[in-house]
């Protein structure tokens, strides 16, 4: 009998091959990626294009095109197009971030053939109708309002437009210039976007050699060959900033602290990823340990790098009650300073290890997982072993690797602060 009081032997993780995968070139040179996976009969498809929110000229139109697009078309009502999708039991969405929009569809290969078209209808013939355009304006406007009363997300939309104040990524939207957007926005962003743009598109599941072909059948019927370009100013770091907003009823304060980093182009950022878990990356992370559990001021803290397309940044966030946010704050800051004077112990150092790795691991067993870091690689440019880069970096980190990038990439006493909530 299985004795269960003692565990079961375990065995580092040293390394783990990315899944290959299959890429077609449609006449049009659009890029079709394809991972066939899994034993179960479904598939993702993704439609990508550069039409995040940076690309608008005013906050809000990129995302508010993503989601008027779903609101009918020249052939097909919204209800209609929703009942279609619900008939061949598919989600779909349509989604914009600040460096991308995609157009997404969940559903059963069998359905694949059928699904198609009504993808792209919606992408070349969406209407943006006046009535629906109002509806979802007035929504917008009352979620904003009721986003920005949250002391979390008022926090990080500050913490954001500080690091960037002088590029789209520093952009945020309020009531205000929601109320300024006007349905010939959208019109045009879809124009010189959604129908003139070259996409890259990722197929995901059980993928037939016939569904790439009806993709790229449909693809080049529309003829996309345009690919943004667009210049702007290298993105430089700015002197830090401490806001703090006070926000009457608010039972605690909302606390992000950080500065402009790296994003994955940098060939530091395997390491770095490394460093950043230690400090705050994970449940057992240093700061977890601290602030939360010897202090008890939070449910949860967290630190984290965020790799966007042209920079990235490196955050703290956490919520407190006000009696306790000088302190956090402080100890934060004590304990990016312990990183750069001590050496990490090496039993610390693999825990973080064998959880990196345990991590990336168990999100290579879907098919739809490989395809989210698969977009990765091919979105932002990077080299297609990147992975296996990742995986050589994390096991090769040491001690004095994490010093001295802790030394390069953080530093305590110039870190943007922002606390909004009970001050």
């Amino acid at each position: 009998m299985l004795d269960r009081t003692f565990a079961p032997p375990s065995y580092p993780i040293n390394w783990v091959q990315f899944p290959s995968t299959q890429t077609y070139t449609t006449e049009h040179g659009v890029n079709i990626h394809s991972i066939s996976l899994g034993e179960q009969p479904v598939f993702k498809f993704e439609y990508t294009i550069q039409a995040g929110a940076t690309e608008a000229i005013k906050a809000g139109v990129a995302s508010l095109t993503a989601m008027l697009m779903k609101r009918g078309t020249q052939q097909h009502t919204a209800q209609e197009l929703n009942q279609k999708f619900d008939f061949f039991g598919a989600f779909w969405d349509v989604q914009s971030s600040l460096d991308h929009a995609t157009f997404t569809v969940y559903g059963l290969t069998k359905h694949f053939e059928s699904l198609m078209p009504l993808v792209f209808e919606i992408i070349q013939h969406a209407t943006f109708p006046e009535e629906e355009f109002e509806k979802e304006i007035a929504i917008e406007i009352q979620k904003s309002k009721l986003n920005w009363q949250k002391t979390a997300f008022s926090a990080s939309q500050i913490f954001r437009s500080q690091l960037f104040p002088n590029d789209p990524y520093g952009r945020v939207s309020k009531a205000e210039s929601l109320q300024q957007i006007t349905r010939t926005d959208l019109v045009g962003f879809h124009q010189n976007y959604w129908l003139e743009q070259k996409p890259t598109i990722f197929l995901s599941g059980q993928i037939s050699a016939d569904a790439i072909a009806t993709v790229a059948s449909f693809v080049d019927q529309s003829s996309k060959s345009k690919i943004t370009t667009n210049d702007r100013p290298a993105i430089v770091s700015t002197p830090a900033i401490c806001t703090h907003e006070s926000r009457e009823n608010a039972l605690q304060c909302s606390i992000r602290m950080g500065q402009v980093s790296m994003n994955r182009q940098n060939p530091d950022y395997y390491k770095f990823s490394v460093l950043n878990t230690i400090l705050g990356g994970f449940f057992g992370s240093r700061l977890q340990k601290n602030i939360r559990e010897e202090k008890g001021f939070t449910y949860g803290i967290s630190s984290s790098i965020v790799p966007l397309k042209r920079a990235g940044y490196w955050a703290v966030g956490t919520d407190v009650n006000k009696e306790n946010a000088a302190e956090t704050c402080s100890e934060i800051r004590r304990e990016i300073h312990e990183l750069q004077q001590h050496l990490v112990s090496t039993d610390e150092l693999e825990i973080v290890k064998n959880y990196l790795m345990g991590s990336f691991t168990g999100e290579l067993t879907q098919a739809f997982d490989i395809a989210d870091k698969l977009k990765v690689i091919y979105l932002e440019g990077l080299p297609l072993d990147f992975y296996d880069h990742f995986q050589h970096q994390i096991t090769a980190c040491t001690p004095k690797d994490l010093r001295e990038l802790a030394n390069q990439y953080l530093d305590p006493s110039n870190l943007h602060e922002v606390i909004v909530g009970a001050i």
